[in-house]
Parts: C-alpha cells; structure tokens; sequence
C-alpha cells in the first residue's frame, strides 16, 4: 500500500502537462511586464531565454509575480520548479541544481550624484572598509546575493540598523532619492536602465568600480527536478546559440536599453542638436540662393534635419515616429531659419545690385565663404554621424533583419535621405546626394561598422553600458573624421 502511495504522484505527473512553475520579480531588463491590447504581458530577457530553451523539451513555463526571497522559499519547499537571474551560492546549492550560466551580471554602487567623490573605491575590501568607518544606510532586496564580502556586511547583527530591506530597486532609487538611504548595489545594466526609463541621469550615478561580477544561472528545485532535466535544459540553451536564437533575443531585449542609455545622455544630445543645427543651415542657404518664401526656407530646412528620420520611421512602421516624440528638433530648425531671416535682412549681407533674378556679388562672396566655411562643414559632418547612429538603433529597435543590412541602410537615410528629397523638391537636376557627393557612403560605411559590432556585442556574456557608449563615440568620430577627409580632399563618389 505504501509502495503505491509512493508511486502515485509520478503516475499523475506523467499524466499531467508538462508544466515548470516559476515566478517573476520586477527587474527590467530581465524580467518586466508590458501593456500591449490593453493586456498586461511579462516580457524581458530572462523569461524569452528561459522558455525558449525549455519549449524543444516540451516544457510549458508559468510565472506569477513573487519577491525573490519567497521565490526562493518556494524553490526550496517545492512549491515552484525554477527560478532564473540566480548567483549561485553555498546556501542555494543545498537544495537546488544549477543550469550552466547563461549570462554574467555585474553589481555596481548606486549614489546620489552629489555624494559620489565621497564613495570612490579601489576595490570591494576597500569599499567595505569605507562601510565600516563612515555611517552608511544600505539599501537591500530580501533574498539577493550581493557577493561574499556585501553580504558578510549586511548579516553583521552590528549593521542591522543600517540596513533598510525593499522589495525591488525601484524603492531604492525612491528612497536614494528621498535620503532614507545613502546607496545601494545593483545589477549594472538594471540600475542604467531603471536611471534611462525614469529620467534620474541628473540625480543619481554609478560608481563605475564594480562591487561584485559573476555569472548567471536558472536553479531547480531538488525536490521537483533531476540532474536530466538540468542537462537537457543546457543542451537546449547551447542550441540557441548555435541556431542564432540566444544572439536574437539578446539583440532584442538587452541592445535597444543599451543604446537608449547611450543616446539619452546630455552629450549625445548636444550633439544630435548640432547636428539639426547645421542641417538646417544647409537648406536656409539654399532657400536663400534661390529666393524662396520663410515657408519655403523652413521646408528646405526642415527636411535634411528631420525628414530622412521620418521617412525611415514611416518605412518601418515605428509607433511614434521622432520627430513627434519632442519638439526639439523641429523647434530648433525654426529657430535656425529666423536667425538666418534676420540675419541676411542686416544691412552687411544685403543683395547687391546686380542683373534682375540674380543675386549681386557681395551675396555670391557671402554664400562662398559660409558653404565652403570649414565650421559649417563640420557641423555638418558631426549631424551626418550622429544620424548614422541614430538609424542603426532604430533598426535594433524595430527588430530589422539582418542587421548590417538594414542598420547602414538606415543611418544613410536617416542622415542623407532628407537632403536628397530636398534636392528634389528644388528641382535640382544635379542632385549632389545621388551625383557625385561622397555623403550617404559616409554613413553606410560607419553604418555597417557600427552594425556588426552589435551583432558581435550580442555574442558576448559581459553586457556593460560602457561598451556601447565606446561604440558609439567611435561610429560618431569616425563618420566625422571620414567626412571632413572627403570634405577637404574633395572625395567624389564613383561614378556609374
């Protein structure tokens, strides 16, 4: 009788779906829920890897949203069958198996901005040195691991009172802000994309030396499990590396965060501006070289400046395409026409007489000495880059398949596309965008460049915003250091 008692559960689970238990916490990239149809839908780095490996094994993953300390409960009572994002540790490993890492973390110190010379360190030790000297209030999530040396920290009964216990990081960024507590440590690439999503790049930063790096596993419970099930879920994540599949989710999850925490800082900004800037300069001395309306200079402008990153949006069916995210950009080509407007209408840079419909001499000197001005031209050199960038993210964030295609074909469109419409619609039938002028080559060469480091980034474990803010600094002075070459050797485009 008790034989068969033992035997049951196993005949009922072979009967049953094959379905894994596991559990959710907020920890965006990672795992993060989304609204699409009205609908609320778990999403995230994490939950695509996880049931896409287990899915050739038949497995169906469940996830409700629980903390990590009572995920980890479940795990160890058998109530849930897998937890993904874990260290591993001596604790963990008593009553769970773990899979081969999948990816690495690396945890850093998160301070307000203000306070951050105060907490430089060399290295761990020397940060819990720090701890251990100057009062600190220490934010925590109940169940993490923060690495031998922080969590030997955090279990001093001495330390008690110095530690404040949340449930995600969310409520340490609100509490950092709100001065219940003077840091925390975090995941590098969540506390970057946390800081990106809630716009707190001017209150708090990372202190860059890192606290704690090592690798990342799925854990399974000992006592719904077996080593089999371990196996055959390292074998499935091996595949996905091998079909592409790993590489393609990561580009899909992990580089639009990376590369909007790039491009959302001040600097980039700035540049991008410039960029607009000195577009729209471009068109305003044509409008003025052939006597159009304000209206017609603010359309000439506008489109080098704004029209190819509309055209590219439209063509891949972006949600909101840029340019209506902000006014920015469109406030800053009007501004650009009327200082232009104004300043043609002083008496220093006023038509010359000359033959009706032609403009006089001081104008043809004036014009001269503006469009072959170097400044100018690298401004506009310094747009044309930061376009390039610009587009090869659109494509990682519209999912753009294969990417060294599709990125180069849209940072030229996004930096070229508007002028070569702008010639266009003037009729030029010396269109310098499609005859002759080395330009768009610009950008699909350092398009391309900038693609294919992705596609390797993406093969890596090691995921540091860093590495993209690197890439994305060389793709922009390189494009700029190309174009000013062609600028002043006078580069032509091959003819056909």
């Amino acid at each position: 009788m008790a034989a068969c008692l033992l035997l049951l559960p196993a005949a009922l689970a072979a009967d049953s779906p094959k379905t894994l238990r596991s559990g959710w916490y907020l920890w965006d990239p990672y795992q993060y829920t989304v609204v699409k149809d009205d609908t609320k839908q778990l999403t995230g780095l994490d939950v695509r890897l996880v049931r896409a490996a287990f899915q050739p094994l038949g497995y169906e993953v469940t996830c409700d949203e629980v903390s990590w300390a009572q995920h980890q409960r479940d795990v160890q009572n058998g109530v849930r069958d897998i937890a993904a994002g874990a260290f591993q540790n001596a604790e963990r490993a008593e009553y769970a198996y773990y899979s081969a890492p999948y990816r690495t973390e690396t945890d850093v110190l998160y301070v307000r901005k203000r306070d951050a010379t105060r907490w430089r360190f060399q290295n761990t030790d020397d940060l819990m040195r720090q701890w251990r000297e100057k009062p600190i209030k220490l934010g925590i999530i109940d169940g993490f691991y923060y690495g031998p040396a922080v969590m030997a920290y955090i279990n001093d009964p001495t330390n008690a009172s110095r530690i404040v216990r949340v449930g995600n990081d969310v409520a340490n960024f609100e509490n950092l802000l709100a001065g219940k507590i003077d840091g925390f440590v975090i995941d590098r690439l969540v506390g970057a994309t946390l800081v990106w999503r809630h716009g707190w790049q001017n209150q708090v930063t990372e202190v860059s030396t890192p606290v704690y790096t090592e690798t990342i596993h799925v854990i399974f419970s000992k006592k719904t499990t077996t080593p089999e099930l371990v196996t055959a879920f390292n074998g499935s994540i091996a595949a996905l590396h091998q079909n592409g599949q790993y590489n393609r989710i990561v580009r899909e999850y992990l580089l639009p965060v990376l590369l909007g925490v790039t491009v959302g800082q001040e600097w980039f900004f700035i540049v991008d501006i410039i960029g607009t800037i000195a577009f729209a300069v471009s068109g305003v001395l044509l409008a003025r070289e052939g006597r159009y309306s304000l209206f017609g200079a603010f359309v000439l402008a506008s489109l080098p400046a704004v029209g190819g990153g509309l055209m590219r949006d439209i063509i891949v069916n972006r949600d909101t395409p840029a340019v209506f995210s902000t006014p920015a950009y469109l406030l800053a080509v009007l501004l650009t026409v009327l200082v232009c407007f104004f300043l043609f209408r002083l008496k220093p840079f006023r038509r010359a007489s000359g033959p009706e419909g032609k403009a006089g001499l001081e104008e043809h000197m004036l014009f001269g000495r503006i469009t072959n001005n170097m400044a100018v031209a690298f401004f506009d050199a310094l747009g044309l880059a930061a376009f390039t960038v610009i587009g090869v993210i659109v494509a990682v964030e519209t999912r753009c398949q294969p990417l060294w295609l599709w990125g180069p074909l849209l940072g030229a469109l996004t930096g070229a596309g508007g002028g070569i419409v702008r010639d266009v619609i003037r009729a030029d039938a010396d269109n310098p965008g499609l005859k002759g002028a080395f330009y768009a080559e610009v950008a699909l060469i350092w398009g391309l460049i900038f693609s294919l480091f992705l596609m390797w980034f993406a093969n890596s474990l090691d995921y540091q915003p860093a590495h993209i803010t690197a890439a994305v600094t060389t793709t922009i002075i390189g494009g700029l250091v190309t174009r000013m070459a062609v600028f002043h050797f006078k580069i032509k485009s091959p003819m056909f």
